[in-house]
């Protein structure tokens, strides 16, 4: 890609006059690069609102149906796929985020139908979102190799506003995560979680309600 060109230009330019300036060029090859790189990528979008920011590196999959908000920040080696075929099947897929979220390390999110994430949102390190699965757990579906199951969906995700997600939790298809609720370190998320609560464990839950 183009852009990597660019980038790997820039990078041994800096690298060269480092020994002049190192910190002030290591500083402004970071802010040079993360710009062009933004400004490149946002046309890919549905919608790439102003103040916006996806780290390098990162996967990016399906950018036409990814919508990000103002004020949105994914930070580094993040995944975000939205898959329109898979194994011959179709799908629409639609991945929207709010304004103000902030998406930690190595956050997965990943859709065939719809994943929604409220305004003013947070996620920790290693976070997964899905809304879709390699098959089911039919006896005839295991039969098959996982890469080749056709992939299924429960239903969609949506996520409230101003929730806390923590480090390593995953989010099941089908789940509604209402506004407020904090999701503590290392929980699977199989059911509903209601406003303003604190949900932890795998299996989820309820351990505390706030009045």
């Amino acid at each position: 890609m183009i852009h990597d060109v660019l980038y790997t230009i820039v990078k041994w330019l800096a690298r060269i006059c480092h020994y002049i300036y190192p910190y002030r060029l290591a500083v402004v090859q970071k802010r040079v690069v993360d710009q062009f790189y933004n400004a490149w990528i946002s046309k890919s979008f549905v919608n790439f609102g102003a103040s916006s920011q996806i780290c390098r590196p990162c996967t990016l999959v399906g950018e036409r149906y990814i919508s990000i908000g103002k004020n949105v920040k994914i930070d580094h080696h993040s995944v975000l796929t939205a898959w329109d075929n898979y194994a011959g099947d179709t799908f629409s897929p639609n991945i929207e985020i709010g304004n103000d979220v902030q998406i930690g390390e190595y956050v997965h999110i990943t859709a065939i139908n719809s994943i929604k994430i409220g305004r003013g949102t947070l996620t920790g390190r290693w976070v997964t979102i899905t809304d879709n699965s390699h098959g089911d757990t039919g006896v005839g579906t295991l039969h098959i190799q996982p890469t080749q199951r056709k992939l299924y969906s429960k239903g969609p995700v949506v996520i409230g506003n101003n929730v806390w997600i923590g480090d390593k939790v995953t989010i099941l298809p089908g789940i509604t995560i209402s506004d407020g609720a904090v999701i503590g370190a290392n929980a699977v998320v199989n059911k509903d979680i209601p406003p303003y609560s604190l949900a932890v464990g795998n299996p989820i839950k309820i351990v505390s309600l706030s009045k």
